[in-house]
């Protein structure tokens, strides 16, 4: 009769403690359902009223040399793209340069400046769009370029970089991708002029003309445009502008311009 107890007893104790276990559990389900709801997202339109402050000033594409004044917003047009190439030439501080082309591609507008006595090309610019800055283009422009390139101990552009050495090419079709090797003679025998290169205008547009075959059958080079170092050559294809490559005065090296895009229009000087 002793077990029969402490069975019952034992079972009511059980039976209080779900009862209180129920209790509890509702009580905190009550104060959960109480909080607070999941905050909504709301979208806040706001009017950004239009700058109108002046131009901004940067650096000309030269180390050294007086800055150039170049429009606050982005270039919007050819003509503009040809007002800032020629502003950033004059912000040089060298009279005896000009803008001799205008070309405009997808990702950026490109321009040609040569020097006014000889007519060699002396550098070549870039402006990306959007955008508004005037800057040297990478490449030949910079590496190959013995007079007003990075590589030429003057003026130049200062510690500004290229790119490591893609896109290029020799005219064997053999790819450089390990990097940028020089290819121009030594300092001391640079001199300033470009008649001293090797590869002469003719050959140029040969190994030119080679590479294309290779790479896009159909394409051709146009007359190459000498500079101090080399000579960039417009492409064509179906008798219309397709691209741009430069090609090296003294190792007849090519580098293909990857970084414009498709061609667009080009203006050349009146």
């Amino acid at each position: 009769m002793r077990y029969v107890w402490l069975v019952a007893a034992f079972v009511g104790i059980l039976v209080v403690g779900l009862l209180v276990g129920v209790i509890l559990g509702r009580g905190g389900g009550g104060e959960q359902g109480s909080a607070a709801p999941s905050p909504r997202t709301v979208t806040v339109e706001r009017t950004v009223p239009a700058r109108t402050s002046g131009p901004t000033t940067t650096s000309s594409p030269a180390t050294g040399s007086a800055p150039a004044t170049t429009p606050s917003g982005s270039v919007g047009s050819f003509e503009n793209a040809r007002a800032v190439f020629e502003q950033a030439v004059k912000g040089y501080g060298n009279p005896n340069l000009e803008v001799a082309e205008v070309m405009e591609f997808s990702n950026n507008y490109y321009a040609e400046v040569k020097e006014k006595d000889t007519g060699i090309g002396a550098m070549e610019l870039l402006i990306s769009r959007p955008g508004s800055r005037v800057y040297p283009e990478p490449g030949p422009n910079m590496m190959w370029n013995i007079k007003y390139g990075m590589m030429s101990g003057g003026r130049g552009y200062g510690g500004m970089m290229g790119p490591n050495g893609r896109g290029m090419m020799g005219p064997d079709g053999r790819g450089m991708m390990g990097g940028y090797r020089s290819s121009a003679p030594p300092r001391n025998s640079q001199g300033n002029t470009a008649d001293k290169m090797p590869v002469s205008s003719n050959r140029a547009r040969e190994i030119a003309d080679a590479y294309l075959s290779r790479v896009s059958p159909g394409t051709r080079a146009e007359e190459p445009t000498r500079f101090y170092g080399y000579y960039t050559i417009d492409t064509q294809k179906d008798g219309k502008t397709s691209g741009m490559l430069s090609v090296n005065g003294y190792s007849g090296e090519v580098w293909y311009h990857s970084w414009h895009g498709p061609f667009i229009a080009k203006q050349e000087e009146d």
